[in-house]
């Protein structure tokens, strides 16, 4: 596999940064008090704890069926040879991601060129909310099956592409977008044959997953009542939208429940995007862009809409193909210094996303 310059230098940009910015505020700031004063530990704050907990003991609550089993399983997997639960979880998260944005660079630069390639790349490595490649979050490992399905995809190699389609619906629920991208693309262009059948098979991961809970509870969509426990359920996604502007007159609002304000702007600044790509963008891009984006938009709260957008690696090829150099520095300005922020935020024990 070719490894590229020019992504080694951002990713090692990022990660020196990253690790500097979250010690320096974990060490001098103040903490949440939820969370335990280790620096180490920090890295699994949130739903981190969930993940490490399933991989270490299995589902012990029925609120964790609402995160799907592959990473806590290659979690599991890694520590028979590290020993630690959290360090094995955040080197499938670095080294997810860095070979994710190697591959994606390829990728972008097979569809466009090198430039745009390596402004996305440089665009999505230091988004607001990318520190959770470096945490024990599922987030890396879900960005480099997505990627890989892709890659192969538009190679035409269609048996390894349905394989990384099914790894990932077995790693979360926004897995099926690709599923469906797949399936569409294929469809569009050779449709469903003798040949390519097997493509049918790449929502496997989702459908184990699904015969497992139906064991466990009887109900193979489990994972959808799990949700509950933390306010989401099916709903009209314009509910989610009216709730945040409902919010925002509250007299108080901006210092009082900040995280909601930046929920509904990352919503609008995704759902935007996805609209445009079907101009801009092959027509898989925008479907597993409009899949992605829809999932959390149908439900009453538009909560951790900052990290859902994250994985949506077409939004960030749309960043990458604006030209306005003005543009370009503002949005880099504004994401550098919420980057900044919101990691410093997560690892002192606030809610980010």
């Amino acid at each position: 596999m070719k490894l590229y310059p020019s992504v080694n230098i951002i990713f090692i940009v990022w990660l020196v940064c990253l690790l500097f910015i979250s010690f320096l505020g974990f060490s001098t700031l103040p903490h949440s008090q939820r969370f335990s004063n280790n620096f180490f530990e920090s890295f699994s704050n949130w739903d981190g704890g969930h993940f490490l907990g399933i991989a270490q003991k299995g589902y012990q609550q029925n609120f964790q069926y609402a995160f799907f089993p592959l990473f806590p399983l290659a979690v599991k997997f890694l520590t028979n040879f590290t020993g630690n639960f959290l360090l094995s979880a955040v080197l499938i998260s670095l080294f997810s991601f860095y070979f994710g944005l190697q591959i994606l660079y390829k990728l972008i630069a097979r569809d466009f060129d090198k430039k745009i390639a390596q402004k996305a790349i440089a665009v999505l490595v230091f988004f607001p909310t990318s520190f959770y490649f470096l945490t024990a979050y599922s987030e890396g490992l879900f960005f480099l099956l997505v990627v890989l399905a892709f890659y192969f995809l538009r190679s035409n190699k269609l048996f390894l592409a349905t394989i990384f389609a099914s790894l990932a619906s077995g790693t979360r629920l926004a897995g099926l977008a690709v599923v469906l991208a797949l399936i569409l693309e294929v469809q569009l262009t050779a449709g469903i044959n003798k040949k390519n059948w097997f493509v049918l098979l790449s929502p496997l991961g989702f459908i184990v997953y699904a015969y497992f809970l139906l064991n466990l509870t009887a109900d193979p969509l489990y994972f959808i009542t799990a949700e509950k426990h933390w306010q989401r359920q099916l709903a009209v996604p314009i509910f989610g939208f009216w709730d945040a502007i409902k919010n925002i007159t509250i007299p108080g609002f901006l210092t009082s429940n900040f995280s909601t304000s930046l929920d509904l702007l990352f919503a609008i600044f995704g759902l935007g995007l996805t609209i445009r790509s079907f101009r801009f963008l092959p027509i898989s891009y925008s479907v597993y862009a409009s899949v992605s984006i829809a999932l959390p938009l149908f439900t009453p709260t538009l909560s951790s809409m900052p990290r859902f957008v994250l994985p949506i690696f077409p939004i960030f090829i749309l960043l990458g193909l604006v030209k306005s150099n003005f543009l370009n520095l503002f949005y880099q300005v504004i994401s550098l210094l919420l980057l900044s922020f919101f990691t410093i935020l997560f690892f002192n024990g606030f809610w980010v996303a």
